[in-house]
């Protein structure tokens, strides 16, 4: 259930708006209320006017809603931040114009030059990239201790603190990108919260509907929301969700970077996000069903699929997720020319470096997500050279799975 008592489909399919009180007061003389759209339209404009003085500030101050400048926020936005924020079960939320503009601005507000961040090895490399070399120009340091789990998290925490570091935050990811490791979160969660430390948690690839990280604890919750949440490869967004008193420092730096979202991007996500139960849903079950059709078959030296009892997190996918995605990943044993064959041959399955979308596509990370990192740092984030990610789509199955037999039979 939602924070509003709806079942997320509800919560969803309404776009967060609560249900009707038939006692509330209309238009007057009539006992009805103003007709509404059904469907929010999207507000253009960049700037509003004021009456006076006082109005201005009272706005500027929150003592009154409004808005004053789209950086600082506009409807649309809200809109899709009520909706983020109920469905992680978070008191806010800030939409950002990206996954990674969300990440920057929850690490800007929480993070001091001179502190370190532990963070698991298997980053997506663009998270990694922001860490390692960005954030590094500022002070900030990256740490990565070598599994999401907790007892390697305590390992690396013991060590900084006999050096007398400071650490800032942890973080994580749901389900790693691209080997699909499931944070142990629930553990995690009481290790942020016996050591003082903020955890953040990359929620992308399980999305609301698979994991709600704020149950085990409080967290800053980040997505790209570019991918399942807008859904349809036209959006880019991103959103930190969580207790309010987390959250605020985030917007507050989102504003000042200029990394707020657009009102079109908005609005276009909420138009996702109204489908995201039923798309999410059916693209789980077309990526339960490739995952399985891929162990064993010629050519394919290993699957990584969280709902395989094969993968090393299984078991703890079975308690940390209510669902283990729509992302399959497998490694060929041609290795990079296996990779180059298998793209040239597929027929339906587009080549594209996103996830999330109606399309299924695949990509190779060693190339796009991952191809900044070093030889060392690849292997440390189990990015072999015949790996590949499937991101499943909303074909129907059969025919996916013929367009991968026919690709992988040489």
């Amino acid at each position: 259930m939602t924070r509003e008592g709806l079942s997320p489909a509800t919560f969803l399919a309404r776009a967060g708006r609560p249900p009707r009180d038939p006692c509330a007061g209309g238009v007057e003389g009539t006992g009805r209320a103003e007709p509404e759209p059904l469907t929010e339209p999207v507000f253009l404009s960049s700037v509003y006017r004021f009456e006076d003085l006082e109005q201005v500030d009272a706005v500027w101050e929150g003592r009154r809603t409004g808005f004053v400048y789209r950086r600082f926020g506009h409807s649309n936005a809200a809109t899709l931040e009520r909706l983020a924020a109920g469905l992680e079960g978070a008191e806010e939320a800030v939409a950002c114009s990206s996954g990674m503009a969300a990440l920057l601005a929850a690490l800007l507000a929480h993070v001091r030059s001179g502190q370190v961040v532990v963070a698991q090895a298997g980053l997506y490399g663009g998270t990694r990239v922001l860490l390692a070399e960005h954030l590094s120009r500022l002070g900030v340091e990256l740490v990565c201790a070598a599994r999401p789990e907790a007892d390697a998290f305590r390992e690396v925490i013991a060590r900084l603190g006999r050096e007398g570091r400071s650490i800032a935050a942890l973080l994580v990811e749901s389900i790693s990108n691209p080997v699909l490791e499931v944070a142990e979160l629930d553990a995690l969660g009481e290790l942020a919260q016996a050591e003082g430390l903020l955890l953040v948690v990359d929620n992308t690839f399980a999305t609301p509907l698979g994991c709600r990280p704020l149950t085990f604890g409080p967290a800053l919750v980040i997505h790209s929301a570019t991918k399942y949440l807008g859904g349809h490869a036209d959006v880019s967004a991103g959103l930190v969700a969580g207790p309010r008193d987390l959250v605020a420092p985030c917007r507050a730096a989102a504003v000042s970077l200029g990394a707020t979202v657009s009102p079109l991007d908005a609005w276009l996500t909420v138009r996702g996000l109204r489908t995201l139960h039923l798309r999410f849903a059916r693209q789980q079950a077309t990526a339960a069903a490739v995952a399985s059709w891929l162990e064993g078959r010629p050519g394919v030296e290993r699957v990584l699929y969280p709902g395989l009892p094969s993968h090393p997190t299984h078991g703890r996918a079975l308690r940390v997720l209510e669902g283990p995605g729509a992302v399959v990943s497998f490694e060929l044993t041609g290795g990079e020319d296996g990779v180059a064959r298998l793209v040239r041959r597929l027929r339906l399955i587009s080549f594209a470096p996103s996830l999330g979308d109606p399309e299924t596509t695949i990509m190779y990370p060693a190339r796009t997500s991952h191809r900044a990192l070093s030889p060392e740092e690849l292997r440390e984030a189990g990015v072999g050279p015949g790996l590949v990610r499937l991101s499943a789509g909303l074909e129907d199955v059969h025919d996916i799975l013929a367009d991968l037999e026919q690709a992988l039979t040489f």
